[in-house]
């Protein structure tokens, strides 16, 4: 079969490339950017099950003469159960109710076990745009002519301007993020034994018989006020590892999410079973966590980055990207701490109750405090309090909910983690601080130079500092406006140079075949664009100038771009097209999990006394509970302190505490 000749020719390849070393070189920019997706043998495998299907789908293109549409709309008709690709196909099996989440996802439905399971595909709202129907990246606008580098539009449309947010906290950023890598993470193609691919040599893109068929590098403009002096050309970008089709057919090309699609503490407890139990200690319900001075921190990991001088240890935690920043590193060790704290609790309101049965009941607490600080505290400033009561994001006061839909597919969507959901890098402030308890600044640190160094972490007094600064700090607004740290120097480390983050998510969205901002306009109810002064209603008038000088066509605004630009909408951070994405995202995620905390009528569901305490919590609580000596925080800890949202001391009814009382008794469904 072609499909197989093509495999081999690819394999034939890889091994060229290694034995040419011609791979990443260690410290660079590009090889911290693979760091930051650790991606599991198990994922690899099956990123090369799926790549045998996309192979034999490019064949049939090529083969029959197929034009775009009919490679992405009539080639899927055709089941590959019956050829010798079927076993790429997924694994079905039999799902039985139970009280406790399984670790990778799977049998949240019961009928369709494999859906928001981690290692299967994202789903998809819109078909994708592929050059040739079925794998070819977008890079031609509808014109014919190539669309404008990544990099271009990036340093034409993202300027460096400070707009910080009048009244919210850097932690909506960092929530966002820690959620994030609870619901996505799109492993990157790899080359032989898990080698990192590269696509450029001395700034300039290899030769066409040593670049890797998953290279998709991003052109510099010759005038790059960065990379312009050095004569570079060419930045370092592969493409997404594919994923299987779920429907066990042939079609386009569909990208892999590693993790669990649901938000269920995956960042805190892994998405398999062999990862939750590397990180259990299986004594008293307890995850596993490092004593230092007497308080408990995140395990050592010291085979991913270890400092030098002190000889500090990164940390490990349940999803691989812990060590990126250091403020994501503090909330998961935040988390932890709320963990073992809640267990112990347990611990000694049931002390006949197993680890297990602790682990799993802590569990099933945690992830229900996620969610409600989740719905009740973030998603109304994200997409508004108008949103998120006219589609029942708000929860409940009181009683419980009855949206569960099992015809309802909660796993992620490929516009969401792809372009939608990468909003908040907006938002991200170029440096990092932490609060001493009067409001002095203890820590100021360039984001760009602390890069999977996490280790000022250990310092006396460090956890509680930077709890304080992203309490404090004002967040950037969601706009066109990123600071320079992530669009020129984002995993610079020491280097001269660095990647766009900005770039990097345009780019994303062109390999995993998006369709244009337009498209997206229509589908949450826009009016389709069909001239730049159609977009005077949805953004200011310099962002569509910018757009029209970069862009031939308005059909070729990328979502990304399209999407930050729009007027906010009256209550909400977002504009109505990401809010719309978003929300969908969100009601998905709520609608479509049997196991989600307000539901009712469940294995799973709570008594009407334990949720009226899981009600109670907030991101004040849990900071409150957990750090090591705060003892004032403001109820409402994605704002900034202010006359109707003044600091309290953690002991007032002003950030009440969750009673764990309620679980007196509670029947465990393990032994």
């Amino acid at each position: 079969m072609v499909a197989i000749q093509r495999i081999q020719e690819r394999l034939n390849l890889q091994e060229n490339l290694v034995l040419n070393r011609i791979i990443l070189n260690p410290d660079t920019p590009a090889a911290r950017h693979q760091e930051f997706f650790p991606t599991t043998n198990a994922t690899l495998q099956t990123g090369e099950k799926a790549q045998k299907s996309i192979e034999a789908s490019v064949g049939l293109v090529n083969d029959f003469n197929l034009t775009p549409e009919q490679g992405t709309f009539a080639l899927p008709k055709f089941s590959i159960l019956n050829t010798v690709l079927a076993d790429t196909c997924p694994k079905i099996t039999t799902c039985v109710p139970f009280k406790y989440r399984t670790p990778d996802g799977s049998c949240n439905n019961l009928e369709n076990m494999a859906w928001g399971k981690g290692g299967t595909a994202y789903q998809r709202l819109l078909p994708p745009k592929y050059e040739d129907g079925v794998n070819v990246a977008k890079f031609r606008s509808v014109t014919g002519s190539p669309l404008p580098s990544a990099r271009a539009i990036s340093t034409g449309f993202a300027q460096d301007f400070d707009v910080p947010s009048e009244n919210y906290t850097i932690f909506v950023m960092q929530w966002g993020q820690f959620l994030d890598h609870d619901l996505t993470h799109t492993p990157i193609s790899r080359g032989q034994g898990g080698q990192g691919i590269s696509c450029c040599r001395n700034g300039k893109i290899l030769e066409p018989e040593n670049l890797h068929p998953d290279c998709f590098p991003i052109n510099l403009p010759r005038n790059d006020h960065i990379f312009g002096r050095f004569g570079d050309t060419c930045m370092e970008f592969v493409r997404s590892l594919p994923a299987p089709r779920p429907e066990c057919n042939f079609g386009p090309r569909e990208q892999l999410n590693q993790i669990t699609g649901y938000l269920d503490g995956s960042n805190v407890y892994g998405s398999s079973q062999d990862s939750q139990d590397f990180l259990r200690l299986f004594k008293g319900g307890w995850l596993r966590a490092q004593n230092v001075r007497g308080k408990m921190f995140l395990p050592a990991n010291s085979a991913e980055c270890t400092d030098q001088a002190s000889r500090a240890s990164c940390f490990s935690a349940g999803d691989g990207r812990v060590n990126e920043q250091i403020e994501l590193a503090a909330i998961h060790m935040l988390w932890l701490r709320e963990h073992n704290r809640v267990a112990t609790v347990l611990a000694q309101l049931n002390p006949d109750w197993s680890d297990e049965a602790l682990f799993q009941e802590t569990r099933r607490i945690i992830i229900a405090e996620l969610q409600h600080i989740t719905y009740n505290e973030f998603l109304p400033i994200i997409l508004g309090r108008t949103y998120t009561d006219k589609f029942e994001l708000t929860p409940k006061e009181s009683g419980y909910t009855r949206l569960y839909d099992p015809d309802l597919n909660a796993g992620i969507t490929n516009v969401f983690a792809s372009a939608a959901y990468r909003f908040g890098h907006s938002l991200i402030q170029g440096n990092i601080h932490g609060y001493g308890k009067f409001g002095n600044i203890r820590e100021n640190m360039v984001m760009s130079k602390q890069h999977f160094k996490p280790f000022t972490l250990y310092k006396e007094t460090a956890f509680d500092d930077f709890m304080r600064g992203l309490s404090g700090q004002p967040v950037q607004k969601a706009d066109r406006f990123f600071t320079r740290e992530v669009t020129d120097r984002l995993f610079q480390g020491e280097g001269s140079t660095g990647f766009d983050l900005v770039a990097f998510n345009i780019q994303r969205g062109r390999d995993h075949g998006l369709p244009g901002y337009n498209d997206w306009r229509q589908v949450c109810g826009l009016r389709k664009a069909t001239s730049w002064n159609d977009l005077e209603q949805s953004m200011d008038t310099q962002s569509i100038a910018r757009l029209a000088r970069l862009y031939e066509s308005v059909d070729d605004v990328d979502l990304y771009v399209g999407g930050l630009a729009e007027f906010p909408l009256p209550d909400a951070m977002l504009g109505p097209t990401l809010v719309c994405l978003l929300g969908d995202q969100f009601s998905r995620l709520k609608r479509g999990d049997r196991y989600f905390y307000e539901e009712g009528g469940q294995p799973s569901t709570f008594t009407q006394d334990q949720l009226r305490e899981i009600r109670k919590t907030s991101l004040a609580r849990i900071i409150c509970d957990n750090a090591d000596n705060i003892q004032v925080m403001q109820p409402l800890a994605f704002l900034k302190p202010s006359i109707v949202n003044q600091k309290e001391a953690c002991e007032s009814e002003g950030i009440p505490q969750v009673d764990l009382r309620a679980w007196t008794g509670e029947r465990t469904a393990v032994p």
